[in-house]
């Protein structure tokens, strides 16, 4: 792992690098951004994690749920009920039981937005 000038981590993907910014460089940023304590928007976060993870838990079988966290930004899970499959190996036909998809949408003005940030970056 390596670090760039601005503190960000660098993890290596075979030719890929990515950049990764923890919860902790939120933090330092959003106290440097806001003005409040960094000890206040760890708690606020942590918080965060809990009431997203209730809401989640608030969904029935026949429910959807999306969650706007920040502008552009919806997490969300979709419920996929239980179904017959046919096994690929054996051919005889199983009971899946219930699963929770989660999914993140961005809207469409989100991605232009962004979009415009890397043109006008690498425009310079």
């Amino acid at each position: 792992m390596m670090r760039t000038t601005s503190g960000h981590l660098i993890i290596r993907k075979g030719e890929k690098r990515i950049v990764v910014i923890t919860r902790e460089m939120l933090v330092k940023r959003l106290s440097e951004h806001s003005g409040y304590y960094q000890k206040d928007i760890r708690t606020l976060l942590q918080h965060l994690d809990d009431v997203v993870l209730e809401c989640f838990n608030e969904v029935t079988d026949d429910e959807e749920i999306s969650i706007q966290l920040v502008t552009g930004c919806k997490i969300g899970c979709e419920i996929v009920p239980q179904r017959e499959r046919i096994h690929p190996k054996t051919r005889e036909s199983i009971i899946c039981s219930p699963t929770c998809k989660p999914n993140v949408k961005f809207s469409k003005d989100f991605r232009g937005i962004i979009q415009k940030q890397y043109d006008d970056k690498k425009d310079g």
